[in-house]
């Protein structure tokens, strides 16, 4: 979970804050690994609260992806001949949700929507 990723509590947080709430991560704490600051929304999207949430009380609905970062597709996309898996760059985010991604040996980007990709995360293994 990152800043700017739209989130949806999975636990109730007091009676005006119940499961189901969403909202979007404004912030991390650098000593908290699973506390983010977020702040919550009701249907019409007025603000109803800014507060520290812990990881396991709300899920990721909508990730928010930085150009430059690496992707992999979760389905084939086989109008672009590129399949579940196949890696690519982010150029940019086009619009809330949606960017242009650059794929390896493709001479053109495609415009995807968040919902069909995945961060990737490698470490180097320390011995």
């Amino acid at each position: 979970m990152r800043p700017f990723d739209t989130v949806i509590l999975t636990t109730d947080l007091s009676a005006n804050l119940p499961a189901g709430t969403e909202g979007t991560i404004v912030d991390t704490y650098a000593l908290a690994d699973d506390v983010y600051i977020v702040e919550l929304f009701d249907r019409d999207g007025s603000t109803l609260q800014v507060v520290d949430v812990r990881a396991d009380q709300m899920t990721v609905t909508l990730a928010d992806f930085a150009p430059g970062e690496r992707i992999a597709l979760l389905a084939d996309v086989p109008a672009h001949k590129l399949v579940r898996g196949q890696v690519g760059i982010i150029q940019e985010r086009v619009a809330v949700g949606v960017y242009r991604v650059e794929f390896a040996g493709k001479a053109a980007s495609l415009t995807l929507h968040a919902g069909q990709i995945m961060l990737l995360h490698w470490q180097l293994e320390t011995a």
